[in-house]
């Protein structure tokens, strides 16, 4: 009778597979044809880590790319029972076409402009010294 290896089991906050940043060009993810997408509405400005059962979503200004596989879906699923303060908290998208870089047209995520505000040729609000006192 053969000797079975011991199973080796991940700490809880180390899962074995994380996302790729949707910033970085070289992201394998970014290079298929499809992706599917979550957003955390509640997540504000940089990076911050949900652990679920099938990996690590790591979300990049609210925002993560996933391969386009059941894998989003579970983990959507997994999010939303756990840590949905309200229903929409996490908006998820399947079958998203057009997340590769393209080094001439840029893609950015951006909201309405508003009137009173100025913005660069890029669509990022351009402070005024009255801001830039107050931070």
């Amino acid at each position: 009778m053969r000797k079975q290896p011991p199973k080796i089991e991940l700490p809880k906050k180390s899962r074995a597979w994380v996302n790729e940043s949707h910033r970085n060009p070289n992201a394998k993810v970014l290079q298929a044809r499809t992706q599917s997408v979550i957003c955390d509405l509640d997540a504000g400005d940089g990076i911050h880590t949900e652990y679920t059962e099938a990996g690590t979503i790591v979300f990049d200004q609210g925002t993560a790319v996933l391969p386009d596989d059941g894998r989003a879906n579970d983990m959507v699923a997994e999010l939303r029972s756990r840590k949905g303060n309200h229903r929409d908290r996490y908006a998820y998208v399947r079958n998203r076409e057009g997340m590769r870089r393209d080094p001439t047209h840029r893609y950015t995520f951006t909201t309405l402009p508003l009137p009173w505000h100025k913005y660069d040729e890029f669509g990022k609000r351009i402070k005024d010294d009255r801001e830039n006192a107050t931070g």
